[in-house]
């Protein structure tokens, strides 16, 4: 970046010329645009790509535990039994009724023919007949619910229970993560979002496996902005076929977002914070201007300007507090050349 430093020290006071306005005197530079690569980074932690605390839908005694620690498992495989003799006796009970009623209503369609009995009484057992099919299909659902399955592939956690435990319906049973695919949540700034895009390739490292690098792609972006943080919350797919990666784990990503290959960049004491947004304090034609601009990524020292300033603007670097806008400004080397130039009296 071409800029005009003065670092020559003069101390900061109006200047005043003879039947002319004071003169401020201010480091200043030259604003140029920079090469830059238009990347964007953020942090986060990894989180699976599904997980679930399983918990058992019915109260219980714990029967059998089918699994190991730490163990993978496949989509359905059963993983905890509870003790289902009560509740096969209900279901046997249920069998046992609705046959009855299936007999009775047989019956009661035969006497309905030589008409021993009326329509009604005939309804009514059809009725009966639907009432205890839809007992037994009950108690059936509740004999499959002592058997728990896994909902989807991944490794099973650490158990919270153990065999003969008596467990309620919501108790926790076991942690299971799919790790096959992990998935990364970051905030993104708003200015980046039109370059951010579904597919975006992505790529990854973690504290915990330095040196190593892994990829990923974009595959979802939150369509709302946060109003405070003005980020976008966009969420990242990143293979984990050898399971190195865990969830938890904390991660920082860099995305290319191609587009800009130059910007604005402004060290970050040129920045005046005001009310309504970010300003700065432009040089134009010797006087003073308070400029809005719109502040992009930042980076140690330095921010972007988005909007507000272009190259060539002359930009003041200090001593804004003490300005104001019209007042007239000049360059530290100026105003050395004119207390040099001012009569020895005068100074």
């Amino acid at each position: 970046m071409r800029a005009l430093l003065v670092l020559l020290f003069v101390p900061t006071l109006a200047l005043a010329q003879a039947g002319g306005p004071p003169f401020i005197p201010v480091n200043m530079m030259t604003v140029a645009a920079t090469p830059v690569s238009n990347t964007v980074n953020a942090v986060g932690a990894l989180i699976a790509e599904d997980s679930v605390v399983l918990r058992p839908e019915i109260d219980g005694r714990i029967d059998r535990l089918l699994f190991k620690e730490g163990q993978p498992v496949k989509k359905g495989t059963l993983l905890v039994v509870l003790d289902s003799a009560e509740q096969r006796a209900r279901v046997a009970a249920a069998e046992a009724d609705l046959k009855l009623a299936q007999s009775r209503y047989r019956r009661s369609e035969e006497l309905v023919a030589q008409n021993f009995i009326s329509r009604q009484a005939l309804d009514e057992a059809r009725a009966n007949l639907d009432i205890l099919r839809a007992r037994l299909q009950q108690e059936q659902v509740a004999l499959d619910k002592t058997s728990i399955r896994a909902p989807f592939a991944g490794v099973v956690g650490l158990r919270q229970v153990s065999p003969g435990a008596y467990v309620g319906k919501g108790d926790d049973l076991v942690r299971l993560d799919a790790l096959g695919t992990l998935k990364l949540e970051v905030p993104v700034p708003e200015t980046a979002l039109p370059l951010v895009r579904i597919g975006l390739p992505i790529t990854l490292t973690v504290d915990a496996l330095p040196g190593q690098s892994f990829s990923g792609t974009v595959h979802a972006i939150d369509p709302v902005v946060d109003p405070v943080s003005r980020n976008v919350r966009v969420r990242a797919r990143i293979a984990n076929p050898a399971g190195t990666l865990k969830p938890g784990m904390f991660a920082r990503a860099t995305a290319d977002l191609g587009g800009r290959t130059h910007a604005i960049l402004l060290p970050e004491q040129v920045v005046v914070p005001k009310p309504d947004g970010s300003h700065v304090f432009l040089a134009i034609d010797g006087k003073a201007e308070l400029r809005r601009v719109v502040l992009g990524k930042r980076e140690p020292g330095r921010v972007e300007i988005v909007s507000g300033v272009a190259a060539g603007d002359t930009v003041v670097l200090d001593g804004q507090i003490k300005l104001r806008p019209g007042v007239p400004v000049v360059t530290l080397e100026q105003a050395a050349q004119m207390m040099k130039n001012m009569p020895a009296g005068k100074r």
